[in-house]
This record gives structure tokens, sequence and C-alpha cells, in this order.
């Protein structure tokens, strides 16, 4: 029997945290998504991974999404 791990259980393993900013639609247009609305994003070091669908679409471009300031 092979057990395989859900995706994003793989990712938030590597140390992906959920992105929880606001995505803008050019995100979505550059990558021609049709399911914007299913959109999950999880953020590594300046990567953003989507898994809403299958295609699991990936970018490191900040473009479009919501910067947060540090405040430490």
């Amino acid at each position: 029997m092979i057990v395989t791990m859900r995706f994003t259980d793989r990712i938030r393993k590597e140390g992906y945290t959920r992105y929880r900013g606001a995505v803008d639609a050019s995100v979505y247009e550059y990558f021609n998504c049709e399911h914007s609305w299913k959109a999950v994003w999880f953020l590594k070091d300046g990567h953003y991974q989507c898994c809403g669908c299958k295609e699991r679409c990936e970018t490191s471009d900040p473009d479009g999404f919501q910067l947060f300031l540090d405040i430490r």
C-alpha cells in the first residue's frame, strides 16, 4: 500500500506558511487562472505557491501580493 502526503501538508513540512494577504486580480490573469475563487496561497522566503487546484501555480514575483510591514 502506497501512502502519499497531501500537497499542502508537504509544503507546510517544507516551511511554507499560509499567506493571508490580498492577492490582486492581475496575478490570476497572469496565470490564466479559471479557478481564482479556489486559490489558497502559501509563502516561504519570498516564494508564493498556490494550492487551489491541480495546476499548483508558483511565483517569486511579489507584484500583486499585499505587502506587510515588518514590525520587529
